[in-house]
């Protein structure tokens, strides 16, 4: 293959050939040049004619009328067209692309012409175009950026589409590369340029920016660039991102927003809070919680408590006026602003109140919350109550957005601790008491499989006669560095955390066991062991089978056992009416304890197949001095009776309580004045005393 130095031609001041190259010589039909010196001149046959000589008509005439007159003038001719004949090729004519300067050399006359087959260039012209017909029609507008040290920012090249797109014809666009920036707006101009800097700046290979055009504000697109391998420009292809950025949107408001309620959600609130947090800005966060959510979805069902966090909700949008400053969240930057509060999930509820630094002002908003929430709800053709307990808790320079929410859900807790359907402002005890509750936890989790929990064993007396006829097992906890912890602090921790029905079957396992020793030592044992039921017990539905697999092993008849619960949870719903029966006929005795405290009557005790009524010592206490008191002792007893249901006071401590209730009718009690609750060790031997000695 020759070489470009091998396509030459010279020319006289005449325009008469004196000297030709190899290829040349070959075009013109001329001998070639000896292989063994190829860098030789050879002027060859055609020394001495003129170059139209071997032209083609049309093209010998443009050469010796304008492109050879050109030459002549100027000393030098760029990219001069020539058609050259072949007679002993059979291709025709061949298109070559010349370029003419004046002939180096001692004389200075003539000319040398470098010549280019043409149908090379041709093809590279129409592979340009090609390519750039491929450019036009891509999906995306096409942009090349060029940012020469100390040179402005350029754009070599930009297509139909980005023109279009940005209003800027390609006449505008060719004039100057500040129209092309123009048309954006000026937040996008300078996000395009410090995205370029950083990327010249750190040699980046790629980047990416979205922009909006100033003609079209409300669409958006992405510019990728990539820096070319071999230069400094950048290619860049632009894609239309609006309809994308309008998903990801609604897919953050989704991700954002609580589906039942339509409140933001947790994910938003604490995004809010930590903003907040960072703007330094003063606010209070308060934490509420459905007193009765539970019992509604439990009584009501799971659609009636749906409707019920509805209406909550809706209530609570109303009840926070905008002069609160409420937590606003807004999904986009367009979106006005409206007081809104969170819904963390189940029954939980959050407010962010903005600007509040007094507690007046946190007092005000507080109290309308709690009186706002707790008037009665319309479902389902039915006015049902639900309160809320709230915690509140104020910001400060040191708070962070999960303290905040954890101190704030202590204090909703203190709430519902002192009665429920009011409000509490945190103090740092109330997390103290917390931890340790947590602590608590924990070493009530080791104590049970560690045996610590132990059953003790309080008396049940007949006021008359003294004589025990009956048993209840109470829970004590030994603590191997604490010694003995009270049951009012433990059963509430068991009941929070989920441990009290493992607790309640462990105890009646123990108290069961214990029993059936003493009747089989041939003690004096009363007719029946007493052993609470918890709630969670009673929702097992398990519960029948665990009690006849217990009473299996440990050989104690069921007509032995007499299991209590409280009078709301007798109250329940239907299902524990069949739990009751099912118990019943095992042979087990029930009873109602702490009667008096819940929201039954006297006429529903028929309701239930219990056969002990026991009555609180809320009532006991005051039986001396209270007129009021003794009525309700006579009442319940006087029911009991037409009944027959078998009445027991609790908490009896002193004779004068004891003679007045046998004088009111009542036949049995248990209490200090009888004996306290008694290790097991100790029973034998209090039941070997003389009727007479169980009373201290």
């Amino acid at each position: 293959m020759h070489s470009l130095f091998d396509r030459w031609i010279r020319l006289d001041v005449r325009g008469l050939v004196t000297k030709i190259g190899p290829d040349v010589a070959h075009w013109l039909g001329q001998p070639p040049v000896l292989q063994d010196d190829a860098s030789a001149e050879s002027p060859g046959q055609a020394a001495g004619l003129p170059l139209e000589r071997w032209l083609a008509p049309a093209s010998a005439v443009l050469w010796s009328t304008v492109q050879w007159r050109s030459l002549c003038a100027q000393g030098r001719l760029d990219e001069a067209i020539l058609h050259f004949t072949a007679p002993v090729d059979s291709r025709g004519d061949i298109h070559v692309v010349s370029h003419w300067r004046a002939a180096p050399g001692d004389d200075g006359s003539g000319y040398i012409g470098l010549l280019t087959e043409g149908g090379r260039r041709q093809q590279l012209l129409d592979d340009l175009r090609q390519a750039r017909d491929s450019l036009q029609q891509m999906p995306g507008a096409v942009l090349q950026l060029l940012q020469a040290p100390g040179a402005e920012l350029s754009f070599p090249y930009a297509s139909g589409q980005l023109l279009a797109l940005l209003g800027v014809t390609p006449m505008q666009a060719a004039q100057s590369a500040h129209r092309l920036l123009a048309a954006l707006t000026p937040s996008s101009c300078t996000a395009l340029l410090d995205a370029l800097a950083q990327a010249e700046q750190g040699r980046a290979r790629r980047w990416q920016v979205v922009l909006t055009a100033q003609r079209r504000p409300d669409a958006r697109v992405e510019l990728v660039a990539q820096r070319a391998k071999t230069t400094g420009l950048w290619h860049g292809v632009l894609t239309d991102v609006t309809q994308r950025e309008a998903l990801q949107r609604e897919l953050l408001r989704r991700a954002e927003t609580d589906a039942l309620t339509r409140l933001p959600n947790r994910v938003a609130l604490m995004g809010h809070v930590r903003q907040r947090l960072a703007d330094g800005q003063p606010f209070a966060l308060m934490f509420m919680d459905c007193d009765r959510f539970k019992q509604v979805n439990d009584s009501l069902g799971h659609d009636v408590g749906d409707e019920l966090l509805r209406h909550l909700a809706q209530r609570l949008r109303h009840c926070l006026r905008p002069a609160d400053s409420v937590m606003a969240v807004a999904f986009d930057d367009d979106s006005p602003a409206e007081p809104l509060a969170a819904r963390l999930g189940g029954d939980e509820f959050v407010v962010v109140a903005d600007g509040v630094t007094e507690p007046a002002q946190l007092a005000t908003l507080a109290d309308r919350l709690v009186t706002s929430l707790a008037r009665p709800y319309r479902l389902q053709g039915m006015d049902l109550v639900a309160s809320v307990s709230l915690g509140v808790v104020l910001a400060d320079a040191d708070s962070t957005a999960e303290r905040l929410l954890r101190d704030a859900d202590t204090a909703m807790y203190e709430a519902k601790r002192r009665g429920r359907g009011g409000w509490v402002l945190f103090e740092p005890v109330m997390q103290a008491r917390v931890a340790a509750a947590l602590l608590l936890e924990a070493d009530l989790r080791q104590a049970l499989p560690a045996g610590q929990l132990r059953p003790v064993f309080q008396p049940i007396v007949d006021i008359a006669t003294g004589r025990i006829t009956g048993m209840e097992v109470l829970t004590r906890w030994g603590h191997p560095q604490r010694g003995e912890v009270s049951p009012a602090e433990f059963i509430p921790v068991a009941e929070d955390c989920g441990l009290i029905s493992a607790l309640g079957e462990t105890m009646l396992r123990l108290a069961c066991q214990q029993f059936q020793a003493w009747r089989t030592q041939g003690l004096a044992v009363p007719p029946r062991i007493s052993v609470n039921l918890s709630r969670a017990q009673l929702s097992r539905a398990e519960l029948v089978s665990r009690i006849r697999l217990i009473l299996g092993e440990t050989g104690l008849p069921g007509s032995a056992l007499q299991l209590e619960i409280t009078e709301s949870l007798a109250m329940a719903d239907e299902s524990v009416l069949g739990v009751l029966l099912a118990l019943r006929e095992l042979g087990i005795q029930l009873a109602i304890d702490d009667f008096g405290t819940g929201h039954s009557s006297l006429s529903t005790l028929q309701r239930f197949p219990v056969q002990q009524v026991k009555m609180d010592l809320s009532f006991v206490r005051d039986i001396e001095s209270s007129p009021y008191h003794r009525a309700v002792v006579q009442a319940v007893v006087q029911v009991a009776e037409a009944l027959a249901l078998e009445v027991v006071a609790e908490g009896v401590e002193t004779p004068g309580q004891a003679s007045l209730l046998q004088r009111l009718g009542c036949r049995h009690a248990q209490g200090w004045l009888y004996s306290r609750a008694l290790e097991a060790d100790a029973v034998p031997a209090y039941l070997c005393l003389p009727a007479a000695e169980h009373v201290r």
